[in-house]
């Protein structure tokens, strides 16, 4: 990696203080990063470390500089650190992980209606299937399968594994991660005779532009419509979006969170970790569902909510809290009982 601390200067819109033309090799944490790494200091806590720092060149934020009067590297004062370093990491992963060359592995099987896009990299085992489209300069790796009418946007990366089944759609620059499941049935089962029969699912799913997609996630096909997953929403690993759910834009869904069938969640909802949300619900934009919160009924916007059933924040809060007083509480009681003859 050739990058100089007057490229991240300039990256940063920050001022530098001492050696421009110092290069620069690597990203490391402030403690562990040596003459050739790149560091960054965000906050007062760092801030105390920072002077002794062995960076060849450090991010820090502006009016700071008389912190630093013997430190031997490269200073940047900008006046957002750890943005400025996300967007030099951004260059150090270019080169610690550079994009496959473009072209189709002999081991994979493309099937002539397939559409293959300029620059577009096909990986060992892939299966493309007929009527499906990859497009411009998109990465689909080794043993991922593109079903038939399927479409793969301009500059998407599919990692190992990843399968997008029959007439689902991922829009441009979409990220999935190894082992997702882009268009499974989605789990629909009526009951006439006291057997379960299956509902077939004839819809599709769609990821819209932007969308980061962790590992082993699940997102079902929509039963007659689409499921869809709005631009600019990161979803993390292990997370199952089920038939016929709609996210708005810019959403998180953080690890192990479940949205059941025909749910609208907003735009820019937070859904933390392991917290389950029933069916036919609606979240309201910018609404919070904090870790483990069990949401049965519908959430207007601007809410942050917690605990089972999901309550707002501070009155869960105050519950939990007296749960622990519960014993204490039960014994007093006992004992005004008791005296009272009751």
């Amino acid at each position: 990696m050739k990058l100089t601390a007057a490229d991240i200067a300039k990256l940063a819109e920050g001022d530098i203080a001492g050696d421009a033309a110092r290069h620069i090799s690597g990203a490391a944490p402030l403690e562990k990063a040596g003459p050739s790494d790149l560091a960054f200091v965000a906050d007062a806590a760092m801030l105390v470390h920072a002077p002794a720092s062995k960076a060849g060149c450090l991010l820090a934020p502006r009016g700071t500089e008389g912190l630093f009067k013997d430190f031997p590297g490269t200073l940047v004062f900008t006046k957002n650190p750890k943005y400025a370093f996300m967007l030099a990491l951004r260059l150090v992963e270019k080169e610690m992980r550079p994009a496959p060359g473009s072209g189709v592995h002999p081991s994979a099987f493309v099937s002539p209606s397939a559409n293959i896009g300029e620059n577009a990299h096909i990986g060992p085992f892939a299966v493309i299937e007929a009527g499906a489209s990859v497009g411009t300069g998109a990465v689909v790796d080794a043993q991922c399968y593109i079903g038939r009418n399927a479409k793969v946007g301009a500059r998407s990366r599919l990692y190992p594994g990843v399968k997008i089944m029959d007439a689902c759609e991922v829009g441009i620059e979409v990220i999935i991660h190894a082992g997702t499941v882009i268009g499974s049935d989605g789990y629909g089962y009526i009951s006439p005779r006291g057997t379960h029969e299956k509902i077939p699912q004839l819809g599709r799913v769609i990821i819209e532009d932007k969308v980061e997609i962790g590992a082993n996630a699940a997102i079902d096909r929509a039963a007659l419509e689409a499921t869809v997953i709005g631009a600019g929403t990161k979803i993390d690993n292990l997370v199952h979006i089920a038939h016929n759910v709609k996210t708005g834009k810019n959403c998180l869904i953080i690890a192990q969170a479940g949205i059941a069938g025909s749910t609208n969640i907003g735009n820019s909802v937070i859904i933390a970790g392991q917290a389950g949300i029933s069916d036919h619900l609606t979240i309201g934009d910018n609404t919070v569902v904090m870790g483990k919160t069990g949401v049965i009924s519908s959430l207007g916007p601007n809410q942050i909510v917690f605990g089972h059933t999901a309550r707002p924040r501070l009155q869960a809060m105050k519950i939990e809290a007296l749960l622990s007083k519960l014993p204490e509480m039960h014994r007093a009681l006992s004992k005004i009982k008791k005296q009272l003859g009751i």
